[in-house]
């Protein structure tokens, strides 16, 4: 009788402690720095993830009483679970797939997308300076402290929404928020890329302006490298600026969580 308890006190402990891991699991697959692909594979990720759930393990409901639960009760959990993590994660990977963005918008004006790369972080198709500013920001992520800014809004998410709850509630701003951290993409995306777009506009309508006076000259032959040269010289003054706006973006990664705990309780 004493080692079927105990066996049966190892099983609730276990089942406690995996349901731990479905919110930190989908919110690292969300997450491009915490992908498989950025980390070398899916064991190393789920291994990640199993040595957070410790910290998070003081948290979960009392083992003894999630055993006395329906199977159902449990799935519901489960999908509960993934639907949390998968809200932060879209909320944490906002200025990762902004600066992407930025970087392919910019490649794109001035032709250089069929020059397209996977990006491994993400696991799609970018272009060279989607890429390039996609790694310039997981460097900041890290070097810059954010990641355990990120890291603190999900453990605290253990807290205000624990495992044993039922969903949060949306207030009347929640639909707002969300409605607001996407349009965030496409605002910081154009903000970013702004400043080398206006630069390649005005060598594109001073290319124009050449072609109408000189019809007989094929000057858009040059665009492109024109348009490159421009791009890559207005980047190098303006890269502190662009890396100085994207760290303002990751560390704002705690006010946004703020903001979401605040329109769903």
């Amino acid at each position: 009788m004493n080692a079927l308890a105990q066996l049966t006190d190892i099983q609730a402990t276990v089942l406690s402690y995996a349901l731990a891991l479905p919110r930190l699991i989908t919110f690292f697959t969300i997450l491009p720095v915490f992908s498989k692909k950025s980390l070398g594979g899916g064991l190393i990720r789920n291994g990640v993830a199993l040595s957070f759930a410790l910290f998070v393990f003081p948290l979960m409901p009392d083992s003894e009483a999630l055993a006395t639960k329906p199977d159902y009760w449990l799935l519901s959990l489960l999908f509960k679970e993934v639907a949390l993590g998968l809200l932060l994660g879209y909320c944490a990977a906002i200025p990762f797939w902004a600066i992407e963005a930025a970087g392919f918008f910019i490649d794109n004006q001035r032709g250089a997308t069929l020059a397209s790369v996977v990006n491994p972080s993400l696991g799609t198709q970018t272009s060279p300076l989607g890429l390039m500013l996609s790694q310039a920001i997981i460097t900041l992520f890290f070097v810059g402290g954010a990641a355990f800014v990120c890291l603190k809004g999900l453990f605290l998410s253990y807290k205000l929404w624990p495992v044993g709850a039922l969903l949060p509630a949306f207030t009347t701003d929640g639909v707002y928020f969300f409605l607001k951290q996407l349009d965030m993409i496409g605002y910081v995306a154009v903000l970013l890329a702004a400043p080398v777009i206006i630069g390649m506009f005005l060598s594109e309508f001073g290319l124009g302006l050449i072609s109408r006076f000189a019809p007989q000259l094929n000057v858009f032959f040059l665009a492109m490298p024109i348009k490159s040269a421009v791009s890559q010289a207005i980047l190098v003054v303006y890269l502190a600026i662009l890396v100085s706006i994207a760290s303002e973006q990751l560390i704002n990664i705690d006010l946004v969580f703020d903001k979401l705990y605040s329109v769903i309780q």
